[in-house]
This record gives C-alpha cells, structure tokens and sequence, in this order.
C-alpha cells in the first residue's frame, strides 16, 4: 500500500534533480540542450547569452535599488563598525556574483565537456546497476534543496521581519532571484560531486562481489578488475576537470558564507547587547546562521564522501591480498589497481590553497570565530 522509503527517496530526489535543471534553464545558469541523437549535452547561443544578460541585469537592478545598503539605521548609527562590515560584506558578496556568472560564460564548453563525460559513464557504464539505490546520494540531495530553500525563507524573515528594514517588493524580488540563480550553480558541482561519489561506491561494491565470489573458490574473470580500473581511473580525470572548472566559483561561494556567518553574529550581538532589543524578531539571527551554516556543510560533506570512497577502495583492494590468486592475470589487475589508489587520490585540492574535507570545514568554523572575536576586540568600547 505504502513506498518504501528509499523508494519516496528516490521519487523526491528525482523530482528535485528537474526541478534545478528547469530552474538553471529558466535563470539562464545551464546554456545546453540535449541532442537526443547522440545522447549528449550541447552549448546553446542562445541560452548562453539569456543567461549573461538576465544575470546581470538582476545584479545591476540590485545595486541601482540599493539592495546592499538596507539594514538598521539606529544600529549602523549606533555602531559604525557593524555599518561597515554589512557594505563590505554585500560588496564581496556582488563582486562573488559577478565572477561566478562571468566564469559560467567563460567556461561554458568545459562544463559541457563535464556533463557529457558524467552522461557517458551513466548511460555506458552504470545505466545497469541504477536498481542499486546509494543511500547517501538521495539523503543529501534531498537536505541540499531543504537549505536552499532555508535560504530564501531566512532573507524573507530578515527582510520583513528585523525592524528597521524598508525592503520594496522589488527589491525583495530581485535579491531572491539573485540568490537562487547563484544556488542552482552551486547545486551543479554539489551534484557532480555527489555523482562521483556514488560511482566509485558501486566501484567498492562490484570488487566486494569479486571477493566473495573468491572466497567460494570461483573462478573470476579478471576483465571485471580490468573495467573497474578504467572506471576509475575516468573517475580521477573527472575530479580534476570538476576541480578545474568550480575552483573558483567554491572558493567564493566559501569565503561569502564565511562574511555572512560574521555578519550574522554581529549583528545579532549589537542588537541585543548593545541596544538592548528584546524581540522575538532577533532570532531571525541564530536561524539563519545554522541554515548557512548548514547549506555551506553539505557542499564540504559531499566532496568529504567522494575522498572517503576512494580510501574505501584501497581498503577492499587490501582484503585481495587475503586469498589465493590462481589467476595471475587476475592479480597483476588488481596490484596495478592498488598501485594507482596509492598515487592518485580523490582530494578536492582547490586553488592549490586547501583540500575540502571535514578537516577544512572545522577550520572554517573556528576563523568564524576568531573574525567575530577580532571585530569585538577591535570595536569593545563601542559595544
């Protein structure tokens, strides 16, 4: 009578995935169409120039109305620090628009390279395994488009909610949509991550089926480590093209979250203990801190998951050294793969500056910290 849940998981992600592509499509943040012919995705003209021109005319309508310098006048008057870290912050956060739009322009045929070559492995590769439901993949997709749409409720309560704030329908319009056009990027690598993820997974699943088959003493034909290899080492080139092609556009979209988390806390300390305002409205603060924070989390735990698999492969390659190999084709396959997981792995190395990873997002936190910790230093007789 019921779905399962991994079934209503599934119909709920799939629902989610074509949701952002018809969303990316309408926001002109995806300039291809699909070539049913050949099965592959290509750069539409069209599309491409729809996309710069709509993007930026929302950005250029944001600045000309003023969008970045709405806030409390009473507390930038009140605290001048707070009034210059708001303008600062709604600069880095323009100018990270501004690039992240021009980059997609730019690097249009690289992304489609990307898709195409993600299509590929889907269609060629793993089209027969999809009844093989990967629990995570689902999970967070499903709890990345619950925080975007955190996001855009968070804005809406500080916009109609803080006293103080006079933000226009307009206005309100136009940053949401600036907003979600930037989101539906990001949920594009957010994406590709997670798909390499969930390939390498049923990479470690068909080699667990090699060793159980093993360990019964079947006979296993070594053209199965052969195709795994080969699938990841595609897998590698791929995170390195994905790395290649969002460098940027992470290292922005982590260093505005960061502003804002500042910004969140800031404010929410000068309005509380500087002015003494008691309201129920200022917990808009503390939510959208933990919804950023949280939105900025799921980015780090999906590329965390794709360098966690790879680990996992050279552990199951190890459970290979525990049985007898009659097959000497067999172990040279296997051996060759050990040898190229103890080499390449899949670290999400950005800019040549950091890895993302868990170890990446605690430091992100306690920078948080120290940058709230040097604002209130620098600014405490004030407070």
């Amino acid at each position: 009578m019921f779905a399962s849940r991994s079934d209503l998981q599934s119909r709920l992600c799939w629902i989610i995935l074509k949701a952002t592509l018809y969303s990316s499509w309408l926001l002109g943040v995806f300039p291809y169409r699909f070539d049913s012919r050949n099965g592959q995705l290509k750069r539409s003209r069209f599309l491409l120039f729809y996309g710069l021109i709509v993007n930026f005319f929302l950005l250029l309508k944001m600045v000309c109305s003023g969008g970045q310098k709405q806030g409390s006048p009473e507390a930038f008057a009140r605290n001048p620090v707070l009034e210059n870290t708001h303008y600062t912050t709604g600069m880095v956060t323009i100018f990270s628009c501004l690039v992240i739009h021009f980059l997609n322009f730019w690097g249009s045929t690289r992304v489609q390279d990307l898709a195409n070559e993600l299509l590929g492995l889907e269609y060629q590769h793993f089209a027969s395994l999809n009844e093989t439901s990967c629990p995570k993949f689902n999970c967070l997709v499903i709890q990345k488009s619950a925080s975007v749409i955190g996001l855009s409720m968070s804005y809406l309560s500080v916009a109609y909610g803080l006293p103080g704030n006079n933000f226009s329908v307009e206005m309100v319009v136009v940053n949401s949509l600036v907003q979600f056009s930037i989101n539906c990027n990001i949920m594009h690598y957010y994406i590709g991550a997670l798909l390499i993820y969930r390939y390498i997974w049923l990479i470690n699943r068909q080699l667990l089926e090699v060793v159980t088959t093993l360990k019964l003493d079947r006979s296993v034909d070594s053209s199965r480590i052969r195709k795994s290899l080969s699938l990841y080492r595609r897998l590698l080139e791929l995170k390195g093209n994905i790395v290649a092609a969002y460098e940027y556009h992470i290292t922005l979209v982590l260093t505005t979250g960061l502003a804002c988390n500042i910004l969140a806390i800031y404010s929410w300390i000068v309005l509380d203990i500087s002015m003494n305002i008691r309201s129920i409205s200022l917990l808009i603060f503390p939510l959208f801190l933990f919804v950023n924070v949280w939105n900025l989390w799921l980015s780090i735990v999906a590329f965390d998951l794709a360098e966690n698999a790879g680990k996992n492969t050279q552990a199951v390659l190890r459970l290979f050294a525990d049985l007898e190999m009659k097959n000497i084709e067999l172990e040279r396959s296997v051996n060759e793969f050990a040898l190229l997981c103890s080499h390449r792995q899949f670290n999400f190395h950005v800019c040549g500056l950091f890895t993302i990873n868990y170890k990446m997002g605690f430091q992100m936190i306690i920078t948080s910290f120290l940058y709230l910790i040097y604002l209130i230093q620098f600014d405490f007789m004030n407070l």
